[in-house]
């Protein structure tokens, strides 16, 4: 497995984690899932601009 395919796979299970803690939202510790979840999102976010970057530097070599 190469680097993009890492963190390809990687953002795929960030985001089914955004998706299950958005879903179960109703409950009543919201604060802490409003925490957990902006911690996700920055790192697949970070993940994201890492991926752009590689694929960026694959596409120069």
């Amino acid at each position: 497995m190469t680097d993009i395919d890492i963190l390809r796979e990687e953002i795929k299970e960030l985001e089914a984690q955004i998706f299950r803690i958005r879903n179960s939202m109703n409950r009543a510790d919201n604060g802490v899932k409003l925490k957990k979840l902006a911690v996700i999102t920055r790192l697949r976010d970070r993940c994201n601009r890492s991926l752009a970057a590689l694929e960026k530097r694959g596409d120069a070599a």
